[in-house]
């Protein structure tokens, strides 16, 4: 088992051996306990656990409270069973729409440490409560994808596990990747500064070990093998995540520089805009047999032209002009295309 890998399932098995309160339990004998789970660890590994769980679970500890020695820690008192609050209807049906976006974007591991929350969501929902049928609310409610859905890459756990804990615990990585292309992966020692999830792509911007200062953005499912190696990682300096993704077109922009936007589309197809803007700025306009003219200031992208082109003849670009220009020159490589 890997170090980062070790460091999750412990944390797992404390979060379990913590009561509520008014019950609670010390470091020393969260140790012995760990111990006969094969965790032996340092009492300071365990405190600083605690420290790093208490930030996204409510634990509390007593030792501010000179009265109640030995100092233990607890689920809050407002907590159920494994420090987990009641949940009410309406939050049983978001937690399991919610589901439906997760399961895609976060890591198995992580994953599933909130399953019991969406396992919980379920009870409640099955559950015919006082004047309300939730299993009803849930059965007519759907999460239908704007966009075309792609099936997501096969993803190694094990290596996408090792990877968001050398990022959480500040490592080095040593991996075997594979390039697109290649014939095999290469064995390689990365320092990893971010992940972007991307559609059904998730990405891992790193550095390389010989190349510390030139971040790169590389596919998580084509790391075949990650471990991490306890070394501290190198960060390039004055790195910023959101920096580099603009500037790597991670976000598919085309230019800086915003576009005034000017279309005509036929009534049909530009309604939707009266409800749902392109812009703050939006202003529409009608015309003629029905059509509608938007003007608006929007990013200039992959994803604006991906938009439009949806509209096929629907839709007439008027300005900016070189956009124009784009949208004639691909309408005639359409039109060579299927002739």
């Amino acid at each position: 088992m890997t170090k980062g890998s070790d460091t999750v399932e412990r944390r797992e098995v404390i979060l379990r051996l913590i009561p509520v309160q008014p019950k609670k339990i010390s470091t020393s004998a969260l140790q012995e306990r760990l111990k006969a789970r094969s965790h032996t660890v340092t009492l300071r590994t365990i405190q600083r656990d605690l420290v790093r769980l208490s930030r996204t679970h409510r634990l509390v500890n007593d030792m501010e409270d000179k009265g109640s020695r030995p100092y233990g820690w607890s689920y809050h008192k407002s907590s159920e069973s494994q420090g987990m609050a009641a949940m009410d209807p309406i939050e049983a049906l978001t937690l399991s729409l919610a589901q439906e976006y997760l399961e895609p974007l976060l890591p198995g591991r992580y994953y599933k440490r909130l399953e019991t929350f969406f396992d919980r969501a379920k009870n409640v929902i099955s559950l015919k409560a006082k004047g309300q049928d939730v299993k009803k609310w849930r059965e007519r409610v759907r999460v239908v994808p704007q966009w075309q859905k792609l099936i997501p890459p096969s993803i190694n756990d094990k290596a996408e596990n090792a990877i968001y804990e050398g990022l959480l615990e500040n490592y080095q990585l040593k991996v075997r990747y594979q390039k697109r292309g290649a014939n095999k992966p290469e064995t390689r020692t990365v320092n990893p500064l971010g992940i972007v999830l991307h559609g059904v792509i998730h990405r891992l911007i790193c550095t390389m070990e010989e190349d510390p200062e030139n971040p790169r953005h590389l596919p998580i499912h084509r790391f075949k093998q990650a471990q991490v190696t306890g070394k501290d990682l190198v960060e390039p300096k004055g790195f910023d995540i959101d920096k580099f993704i603009e500037e790597e077109n991670i976000g598919f922009l085309v230019s800086k520089k915003p576009l005034k936007l000017e279309v005509i589309f036929d009534g049909i197809a530009g309604f939707h805009l009266h409800e749902t803007p392109l812009s703050e700025d939006q202003k529409l306009t009608n015309l003629e047999k029905g059509k509608l003219k938007l003007k608006a200031t929007v990013q200039d992208t992959s994803q604006l032209r991906w938009w439009l082109l949806g509209f096929g003849s629907q839709v007439e670009i008027i300005k900016p002009k070189r956009l124009r220009q784009e949208f004639t020159q691909t309408a005639k490589s359409f039109a060579k295309l299927y002739s």
